[in-house]
């Protein structure tokens, strides 16, 4: 079932937000034409785009709107699946992988696009994506994903050395890189509740602290079971990603849910934002564990990374996973060792065996989107609002394929094992291989 949701440290996106919370109002049984179990991006924007499409609509959340990865990651809106679209077309054939490629390239001005639309106060920036390549080794593969890019018609800035990344970000930490001017960056907490707010003035009915424990097949449409009382609907999307739980059997054991731990520094004197991104470009480096960096626009630098593949929600303030990446700060920039860090918090992101994103439909009007690994504010609002129209029988440009629930081996031992794996990555990545 999916059950209420305890508190982790609270987000700086949380404390700071721009926007008042989403209020929801009291629960009350209905019927629908599509129930949606989950009130991150995937399952408010499928629920805003179905009510624009016409579809009468109950979105359902265990905790508040923007409480899991949707409130809680870095912000960042970045383009791109795992893989490019060679092997995709080769996993899934030509018209299903290309359709499901270009989701992962449309999606950052998707996204940007529909803020506009729907004016959406939740400090969207369009300042390009940095690549970085963190040792010589990885070179090779950055300067080959740039000339892809470059050869699909996108107009990359190479940064060629150490002193043109230098002065595009403040540090000597990294070999070279590239812009990907796609890229842009949000405040994640006020882009889920203004989305929210957004799917209600379009007639979605939103009950926060509803948690499902139960779904039902009933002749041909869905009884959706909270504590509260149920929804009747003919269709439902199951969009609870890395909170997912048992409510659909062997969804669970599919996915990988670990924390991304982040933190964010006071704001920065003048003299040090002069010097630190300053063009406030998101950042991703090359290393296998995963790193990202940003400025706000408020002017504090905020980091967050695979410190560890925990997945609990109790990780505290002063956790050695955030002393890990306090480290990783101070090497990157060690001017800002001085300046404290205000804020501490983590969240889980949903990773899939094959790093892809998921869509299953496990029963007759059972829908499962999810499994964005890290890549999931652009790509969860874009695979959101194409399940919408792919129930609508709309037209869309992009696809997913669908694939069957596989269990991921060994998952009742993940953490250990995943951190074994861990160890072993960041090894090799002072190694410089």
């Amino acid at each position: 079932m999916m059950t209420g949701a305890r508190p982790y440290d609270e987000s700086l996106w949380r404390k700071e937000a721009r926007t008042p919370a989403f209020a929801a109002p009291p629960f009350a049984a209905g019927q629908a034409d599509v129930a949606i179990v989950g009130g991150g991006f995937t399952g408010l924007s499928a629920a805003l785009h179905l009510a624009e499409l016409g579809r009468e609509v109950v979105l359902l959340e265990a905790a508040d709107i923007g409480f899991g990865a949707s409130g809680r990651n870095g912000g960042q809106v970045n383009p791109g699946l795992k893989y490019d679209l060679p092997a995709l077309e080769a996993k899934f054939g030509t018209e299903a992988g290309s359709a499901f490629w270009r989701m992962g390239q449309e999606a950052p001005d998707f996204l940007a696009a529909m803020i506009r639309r729907l004016n959406l106060d939740c400090d969207l920036e369009e300042n390009g994506l940095l690549r970085l390549a963190h040792n010589k080794a990885a070179m090779a593969a950055m300067w080959k994903a740039a000339d892809a890019l470059e050869a699909g018609g996108l107009p990359v800035r190479r940064l060629a050395d150490r002193r043109a990344v230098e002065a595009e970000t403040g540090t000597a930490r990294y070999e070279a890189g590239f812009v990907d001017p796609r890229g842009r960056s949000v405040r994640p907490q006020d882009l889920a509740s203004e989305l929210a707010r957004a799917a209600a003035r379009a007639g979605v009915r939103i009950h926060c602290q509803s948690p499902v424990i139960r779904l039902n097949q009933n002749g041909k449409g869905w009884e959706v079971a909270t504590a509260q009382g149920v929804i009747r609907a003919r269709e439902v999307i199951v969009a609870t990603n890395g909170y997912t739980d048992g409510l659909v059997p062997g969804l669970a054991p599919s996915l990988l849910p670990v924390n991304s731990f982040q933190i964010a520094t006071a704001r920065l004197d003048e003299d040090l934002s002069r010097r630190i991104l300053p063009g406030r470009q998101t950042v991703y480096d090359s290393r296998r564990l995963i790193l990202y960096f940003r400025k706000t626009s408020d002017n504090r630098v905020m980091i967050g990374g695979r410190a560890s593949f925990s997945s609990s929600r109790k990780a505290g303030g002063r956790s050695p996973d955030y002393s890990r990446i306090e480290r990783v700060l101070h090497g990157i920039f060690p001017q800002l060792a001085g300046l404290p860090v205000e804020m501490r918090w983590a969240g889980l992101v949903c990773i899939t065996r094959d790093f892809l994103p998921h869509y299953h439909v496990p029963a007759p009007g059972l829908h499962v989107v999810t499994g964005y690994n890290g890549r999931g504010v652009a790509l969860a609002n874009r695979a959101g609002a194409w399940i919408a129209r792919h129930l609508c029988q709309a037209p869309d440009t992009v696809a997913m394929p669908v694939v069957p629930i596989t269990p991921v081996p060994f998952h009742r031992w993940r953490e250990p094992l995943l951190n074994i794996a861990m160890k072993g990555q960041y090894l090799l990545d002072l190694a410089g291989r």
